[in-house]
């Protein structure tokens, strides 16, 4: 894909609109849930003014869980493996199941991440990609100027743009 043809194709172009988002009050256990049904590992927190506050994802829950369980060293103590994405590695935690039905309850607003790392709408694929290298990470928020969600583009998402510029081709 040429440089030039990068420039021209938008946010607005590849994002996602379709997302599914949790809102601050929601427990770890109903988005853990949300995120198991539908195959994503991180979540647009929205809060009750239609506003962006955070996203969550699967590693700051499994994160959360590891420091804060009190008996992460008894015998019912496992460690778990997941695959961070925005590491690109995988990594090792010591998860208890007493810590699992503990921490259920926690509300999103206390684990989420609370630094957005987003692009306008008009933003070039081309920063949106340097975005995600500069940044290590493999998700970027489309937000307008007041916090408002239009999207979601992940990295899958310029997979999907190479596959169809090749197709082109």
């Amino acid at each position: 894909m040429t440089k030039q043809a990068n420039q021209n194709i938008l946010a607005q172009d590849i994002m996602q609109t379709d997302v599914i988002t949790v809102a601050p009050t929601d427990s770890l256990q109903e988005t853990m849930t949300i995120m198991t049904e539908n195959h994503v590992t991180g979540l647009p927190v929205i809060d009750s003014k239609s506003r962006c506050v955070g996203v969550v994802t699967a590693g700051d829950i499994l994160n959360f869980e590891q420091e804060h369980a009190e008996f992460a060293q008894e015998a019912n103590s496992d460690m778990a493996r997941h695959f961070d994405p925005e590491r690109q590695r995988w990594e090792s935690v010591r998860v208890s199941a007493f810590a699992l039905e503990e921490f259920a309850e926690v509300p999103v607003s206390e684990v989420m991440t609370r630094e957005l790392i987003s692009v306008g709408p008009t933003a070039s694929a081309t920063e949106v990609a340097q975005l995600m290298l500069d940044k290590d990470i493999h998700r970027v928020l489309v937000l307008d100027a007041n916090q408002r969600l239009f999207g979601i583009i992940v990295a899958f998402d310029f997979v999907g743009l190479w596959a169809d510029f090749k197709s082109r081709a």
